[in-house]
């Protein structure tokens, strides 16, 4: 029998923790992908023991220590005091007081006349410093930021304290106490800026070095400067607002615009104050009440009366969009307890064309007699009973091929034959001859969704304050079918989700130089997900046996829509996120020292049926001519029922806990008034996840499975010896940050800035996989590459029941069809990480205006990439026929590891920035970046077409390539603009020409971007060696077109590439060519009228894509598949938005 991969199993410390002393087996594993190079041995239940002890100490040293972590909820002012002849002043005593509320902070400056005033809420300040003999100095204007160090330095003049200078200006531009990068996003542009969404979020499009993946009402996906997609740490108030800690930390809450106060992004070489994120951090922070009575009642809605068509749509798509809210804010208390009440509701009905390929009425009659590829040749199609050996190449199957290319129909299969009818007929000629883009159809994406944003601020003492915010999202969704029957539309699915944040927050003043910060956040949610008309008895219905669900099955039919939804039912609840966050800050001399740490412990509990009325997977190699090109087809091969992989699945209840820690030092050193060097260093682990009931799996590559005498044993939580974890935790993150900011000599118009860290990112390992035994489940799939079928149709699939647990657990005897698919996470999981580092040079050049040219890299390591199956034929033995007892673990299918964490990438990018703090009617922030992004694995999320598994898993060189989130060149400009016309303003203050001509803002965003790498990879890997990832084209010259001939009906040269000869791999890269680019202008017209000092009407109208520009998405990448090269999809059209808010 094969043995596993060359190089896989080494001799190491690490014991296998099922068996002791002499007959204990070395346990270390590494390879072409890696599990470690370990050399530790580990005991189980030692192992579990000093998971508990290093939570019991991590808490302990917590609490003990006072902690902080600065999640840049708060915003800090720093300076030196000087005297007329710039001598530092010692014992100044420096105010600062929140305009809006009366509250006051104070400190006093050290012996070198600094001082530091921290964990200001957001918002204008009055600060004041006052020494004896001096004149009293007040600055006022001062605008504290999220997350932002202010240096202001004051110089006292000689006269008497009750003499004073007033000054009023505005906040200084210059980042000249840090060395992160990011983005800081104001007020004016989160209340002002024509957003699609309405949710602050969409902001960080605005920003440099980031690229969006996809928008969204609930959360956007974001790359940010080299981080994998969508792996941002969301933080709302200074707490968590991002899934928890089980699974990729997504977005929870998107925030209204009309609840956010400010908002900031860090991209790069952030402090140790920040952490669980090697992919940037997105601090947000909520409104809060002040000492007037302000409010607001407004409604946006949208219609598609007011909108253009889609470009590939025959008529507009319904859209009914309806968002209205109000806001309360104030005092209960003057100067001492405030309020602020948000609720905002949307009612979305979102217009959605989907244009699909499906079968025509002769391919559903069985007649394949006009079905040919994109240069027109006949697709052949070859009856798999007739499979016999070649006469001239007895090493090789061939089968006879049906006459004139038509399908009897005495030889359809009745589930099959049933199953054809629910796809939609064609209402459209396609737009190739492989009959690509026949249907095109509207449906209407509904959500309903209820946010409730509410806060408490209470002042106690000059020491003491008080906070208590409360959100509540609550966000169903409905998606409309576009077939006729709902039940098999794969698009028509209904989700309840609803999440709840409870936050409790207190500050206190030890002394001046000594203060304390306690954030305690509880995050509550639900989840719950089926298809439409779930309870349909559908297996029934269509005649498919050896299933137990009741909603539609999926079935996938390669280079068709596919029928039925992706998720046959998944409920999770509770989900629960708790984090600690206690601070602690320490002012002596020029150092601002922090303490810090935190802590979260998550939760997920959950019933999943993904697959319980079974998920099919037909392909063209079932009614092919093995080896041969442009043979078989997927609807001929289901006319047939002759399947290529079938699954089901049905799972008890996992409850899944994991927790996080992590500890840091920070020390923020003035080492000269011109001079800070930010030192810091932080250590963070998360535990490895437990299941409360031991209801998960592991997987042991070396041990021999007493069922087929091969490696490969499948191992569960708390059994023979093995602990509650099936995975080692990884405590030895220890995360050093360098950084400084000088103003060369002594200017205060230039600051240069650069900083290195590394960043630890989360671990992935999901909250719902590795279960097997703990349901019932079975996975069949051909064994020769579709000249078998593992079951026909028509006989159901064969009966699966729950498993005895056991080494042999899952296993067949080598010759027999496997049954099962074991997945598993690698045994010593290790965190991924990124090194990141920056330089940048930072110049105000008047008119409240900045001028920032960066350059920044991220080299990331053991960075997460897909699923991977490890159950490759190795290249060696690649041949026709049967290679299953070829495969290194021949008793199973594939054999998954889930997420991990072995890739490599890097990102380079220059960004040139301009911005403008609002003042005088206007700001604005302009950013073009070039940059360059590498890796070799695909991520989650991505905005171009690489993704999959790797074609080789033998060969991870040739995985290198250009990053599906790779963007050349992109340029993005927003700004608002308030007209010097109306009351308050330049002209025009009064009278009907006031109020007629008067107070109009202009806002607009424009995205200008290069396209996306985009892979081809062939329709039908014909390697026959089970490889984890497609199969890539062989490229015979370059088959990127000039922009003059590139159509939405071949973009790129489709005869510059062919299929490989059968057994062997392509020769193309990862990522072949570039995608379209985007074009987009957003605009929005707001008129204001004011009356008295508190009211005002706004109308609003707002347009997105204003130039109706098509911005196309990738061609079709699949070669053999009817869309090769073809572009079916487009993104919105122009859409209009009318907008009525009455603020008072």
């Amino acid at each position: 029998m094969p043995r596993p991969p060359a190089g896989w199993i080494c001799r190491g410390d690490i014991r296998d923790p099922g068996t002791e002393g002499a007959d204990a087996r070395p346990f270390v594993r590494r390879g072409p992908f890696m599990f470690s190079n370990a050399d530790i041995q580990v005991r189980t239940g030692c192992a579990l023991a000093g998971v508990r002890l290093l939570g019991s100490m991590a808490t302990c040293l917590l609490l003990i220590v006072m902690p902080l972590f600065g999640q840049g909820s708060t915003g800090t002012i720093t300076g030196v005091v000087t005297d007329p002849s710039h001598a530092h002043l010692p014992g100044v005593d420096v105010v600062a007081t929140n305009v809006a509320t009366g509250v006051s902070r104070s400190t006093v400056t050290n012996a070198q006349g600094e001082y530091t005033i921290p964990l200001l809420q957001p918002g204008e300040y009055q600060l004041t410093a006052s020494l004896p003999s001096f004149r009293a100095f007040t600055r006022s204007g001062l605008v504290v930021e999220l997350g932002r160090v202010i240096r202001l330095d004051m110089a006292l003049e000689l006269g008497e304290v009750t003499d004073s200078v007033e000054v009023r200006a505005t906040t200084p531009l210059l980042e000249s106490e840090t060395s992160s990068v990011g983005q800081f996003i104001e007020n004016e542009t989160v209340i002002n800026m024509p957003l699609n969404a309405r949710r602050a979020g969409e902001l960080i499009s605005l920003m440099g070095n980031a690229i969006t993946i996809s928008k969204d009402v609930l959360r956007p996906r974001v790359a940010a400067a080299g981080g994998r997609g969508d792996q941002q740490q969301w933080m709302i108030d200074g707490v968590n607002a991002s899934n928890i800690a089980l699974e990729i930390p997504q977005a929870l809450f998107n925030p209204p615009v009309e609840a956010v106060q400010e908002m900031r992004v860090q991209q790069n070489a952030y402090s140790a104050e920040l952490g669980n994120s090697a992919g940037g951090v997105v601090t947000i922070s909520t409104k809060s009440g002040t000492n007037e009575y302000r409010g607001g009642l407004y409604e946006f809605l949208r219609n598609d009366a007011l909108d253009a068509r889609n470009f590939f749509a025959a008529d507009k798509a319904p859209l009914r969009w309806n968002v209205f809210g109000a806001a309360m804010g104030g005092p209960i208390i003057r100067n001492r307890t405030f309020f602020f009440v948000h609720n905002e509701w949307q009612r979305q009905r979102i217009g959605v064309t989907n244009t699909l390929t499906v079968p025509t009425e002769l391919q559903r009659s069985g007649d394949f007699s006009q079905t040919t590829d994109n240069a027109g040749a006949l697709t052949a199609i070859y009856d798999p009973l007739t499979a016999h050996q070649d006469p001239e190449d007895p090493s090789r199957i061939i089968r006879d091929p049906f006459p004139n290319n038509v399908i009897p129909e005495d030889r359809f299969d009745p589930v099959g034959a049933t199953l054809v009818e629910f796809y939609p007929l064609p209402n459209q000629a396609p737009t190739n001859p492989a009959g690509a883009n026949n249907f095109v159809g509207n449906r209407t994406n509904a959500l309903n969704l209820s946010t409730l944003t509410a806060k408490v601020d209470h002042t106690f003492s000059d020491t003491d304050r008080f906070a208590f915010r409360f959100i509540l999202h609550d966000f169903p969704t409905n998606n409309t079918p576009v077939f006729s029957q709902a039940a098999a539309d794969p698009f028509g699915v209904e989700t309840d989700r609803r999440a709840y944040s409870f936050l409790f927050n207190h500050l206190h003043n030890f002394s001046p130089t000594l203060l304390n910060d306690l954030r305690v956040n509880y995050q509550p949610r639900r989840f719950q997900i089926h298809p439409l008309e779930p309870d349909g008895n559908w297996p029934a219905q269509l005649g498919l046996n050896g299933v137990n669900g009741s909603p539609f099955p999926r079935v996938n039919a390669a280079g068709f829509v596919a029928l039925g939804n992706n998720n046959q039912g998944r409920v999770q609840a509770p989900i629960t996120d708790t984090h600690i966050v206690n601070t602690f800050s320490w002012f002596r001399k020029s150092h601002a020292l922090k303490l810090g740490g935190e802590i979260r412990l998550s939760r997920n509990q959950e019933a999943l049926a993904q697959s319980i009325s079974g998920n099919l997977t037909f392909q063209p190699q079932g009614t092919g001519l093995p080896g041969q090109a442009n043979t078989g087809n997927a609807i001929a091969s289901l006319l047939l029922g002759y399947v290529h992989r079938g699954r089901v699945a049905e799972f008890d209840i996992l409850d899944r806990r994991a927790n996080y820690f992590a500890l840091f030092v920070q020390d923020d050193w003035k080492v000269t008034p011109t001079l800070t060097v930010n030192l810091g260093i932080r250590w963070e682990a998360h535990t490895p996840r437990v299941d409360a009931n031991d209801r998960q799996n592991g997987f042991d590559p070396v041990a021999t499975n007493p069922v087929s005498g091969t490696p490969g044993v499948v191992t569960f939580a708390g059994r023979d010896g093995l602990g509650r974890t099936v995975y080692d935790g990884d405590y030895n993150n220890i995360g050093p940050r360098i950084g400084l900011a000088w103003r060369p000599f002594g200017s205060r118009n230039a600051v240069i800035r650069s900083g290195y860290g590394i960043f630890y990112g989360p671990p992935l390992p999901g909250s719902n996989n590795t279960a097997a035994g703990f349901g019932i489940e079975g996975d069949l799939q051909t064994p020769d590459n579709g000249i078998t079928a593992p079951f026909l149709l028509r006989d159901g699939f064969p009966a699966s029941s729950r498993l005895e647990l056991g080494p042999g657990f899952g296993a067949v005897p080598v010759g027999e069809a496997p049954v099962f698919s074991p997945e598993f996470i690698d045994k010593d999981r290790r965190l991924g990480y990124s090194h990141m580092f920056n330089l940048s040079i930072q110049g105000e050049i008047g008119f409240s205006t900045m001028v920032e040219l960066s350059y920044l890299g991220n080299l990331g390591r053991n960075v997460p990439g897909p699923s991977i199956s490890i159950n490759q034929v190795p290249p060696d033995n690649f041949g026709p026929g049967n290679r299953q007892a070829l495969r290194p673990f021949p008793q199973f299918n594939d054999v998954t590891r889930v997420s991990p964490m072995d890739g490599t990438s890097s990102y380079h990018g220059m960004n040139i920035k301009v911005e403008k703090r609002f003042s005088h009617g206007l700001n604005f922030l302009a950013n073009y970046t070039w940059s360059k992004f590498i890796d070799d694995v695909p991520a989650q999320f991505e905005a171009g077409s690489v993704g999959g598994g790797p074609q080789n898993l033998f060969d991870r060189a040739s995985e290198k390539a250009l990053s599906g989130n790779d963007v050349r060149h992109r340029l993005v400009w927003s700004s608002v603009y308030m007209l010097p016309f109306g009351k308050g303003r330049a002209t025009l203050n009064e009278g009907i020409a006031a109020s007629v001509l008067g107070g109009w803002d202009v806002g607009l965003i424009m995205t200008l971007q290069a396209g996306n790498p985009i892979g081809l990879v062939t329709q039908v890997n014909t390697t026959n060696g089970f490889t984890p990832g497609p199969q890539r084209v062989n490229v015979l010259r370059d088959p990127s077109l000039p922009t003059s001939e590139r159509t939405v009906e071949r973009y790129f040269d489709t005869e510059a590439v062919v299929a490989p000869p059968e057994l062997t791999f392509g020769n193309a890269g990862r990522s072949l060519l570039t995608g379209p680019g985007l074009a987009n202008f957003d605009v929005s017209l707001i008129k204001n009228h004011r009356w008295g000092q508190h009211y005002n009407v706004q109308f609003r109208i707002e347009a997105f894509n204003v130039f109706n520009h098509p911005n196309f998405n990738n061609p079709g990448r699949a070669l053999g598949s009817p869309n090769f090269g073809v572009i079916s999809s487009a993104g919105a059209p122009r859409e209009v938005q009318l907008g009525l808010k009455v603020e008072f």
